[in-house]
């Protein structure tokens, strides 16, 4: 199958520069609104310590295959971000992160989803980069991927989504990028405008907020895989969404805020709305560091371990120095993950 090229868009952009092109911009929201006060305090903050904010090079060989050529890499995100989304469920009314144990080990959310592939990549020789087996995948293949040692599956939740993800995926590989991934990031030509327009064209990555797609982004880059010339987005999904309502970035409705702090699901179109305003907060905050959307997605990503449901670690004298933000922060620590069933986040 012939592969068709789209117009390359401009190159060079920084990440406001990139909101601006993909149409993102601040407008009136019944949702909330962003606290543009807080995020220049938030990013005082940030400016003295930024050194210490650094690209994840996704280099650990037990959840990615960190040894394979640039084409091969690129398949395994493409495919683990198809079903990167909704690591919980709902039981009495309270949140359950997902997880268990794989060969002994115990592991959370997309921790045990990347863990699980990387294996099941050993296991299968390879079998599972090919578009063709991605495409006929069976709901019994993926339920034996993804087994836990008790055999469970974990990622239930959504399965029906994530099954429909990788089949589509599969499908759209073989019809348009000669089964590889890798075709479609080289044929931007090093532009996340167009990596985003080419990539709307998968299921997986249809998401408004664009979070799915520049999460594949981010691992391409700060693996070293490929190396596109634009700063991408931060990746809005709960774990950042939740960080900026905590530090007061964005400040939801009444309303909106009651169902957050009781865990309550929240309607489409009101996370929606929450999770635009939270890129614009940290777009924001970007321009105003100078720190571009993949280095701040991965600080904020890797403080998903102290910014904690119910009790992130600011709540203890003991252990509220761990938070890099804490200084700032409002420490509006009644919001707990917002939630909403998506295939998005």
């Amino acid at each position: 199958m012939a592969i068709v090229v789209g117009q390359v868009k401009a190159k060079g952009l920084t990440t406001a520069a990139l909101a601006a092109a993909l149409g993102l911009e601040e407008k009136p929201s019944l949702a909330g609104h962003v606290d543009w006060g807080q995020i220049s305090r938030i990013s005082d903050q940030i400016s003295r310590q930024a050194v210490g904010f650094q690209r994840a090079a996704w280099d650990d060989g037990y959840f990615w295959n960190v040894d394979d050529e640039a084409a091969l890499r690129s398949q395994f995100f493409a495919i683990g971000n198809s079903i990167n989304f909704r690591f919980w469920s709902l039981e009495g009314g309270r949140m359950r992160p997902a997880g268990g144990k794989l060969d002994g080990f115990e592991y959370q959310g997309a921790m045990y989803m990347w863990r699980a592939l990387r294996r099941a990549l050993d296991q299968t020789g390879g079998t599972l980069l090919e578009a063709d087996f991605l495409a006929q995948l069976s709901d019994a293949e993926f339920d034996r991927i993804f087994a836990d040692d008790g055999g469970n599956n974990p990622l239930a939740p959504g399965r029906e989504e994530r099954i429909a993800n990788l089949r589509d995926l599969g499908e759209h590989l073989r019809a348009h990028w000669n089964g590889s991934f890798y075709n479609l990031v080289e044929s931007t030509e090093g532009s996340l405008v167009e990596f985003a327009r080419l990539s709307r064209g998968i299921r997986a990555f249809d998401d408004p907020m664009w979070k799915l797609t520049m999460l594949t982004a981010i691992l391409h880059s700060g693996s070293g895989t490929y190396r596109f010339e634009d700063e991408p987005l931060p990746a809005i999904d709960y774990h950042l969404l939740k960080q900026a309502l905590r530090q007061g970035m964005v400040r939801p409705s009444g309303d909106l805020g009651k169902k957050i702090a009781a865990s309550r699901l929240l309607r489409s179109e009101d996370a929606l709305e929450l999770r635009r305003l939270a890129l614009i907060a940290f777009v924001g905050v970007s321009e105003r560091t100078g720190l571009c959307g993949e280095v701040l997605d991965n600080r904020y990503w890797l403080n998903r371990v102290n910014c904690t449901d119910p009790s992130p670690v600011c709540l203890d004298p003991e252990t509220a120095d761990r938070c890099p933000f804490r200084s700032a922060c409002s420490q509006f620590t009644q919001f707990e993950r917002p939630l909403e069933l998506t295939r998005y986040y």
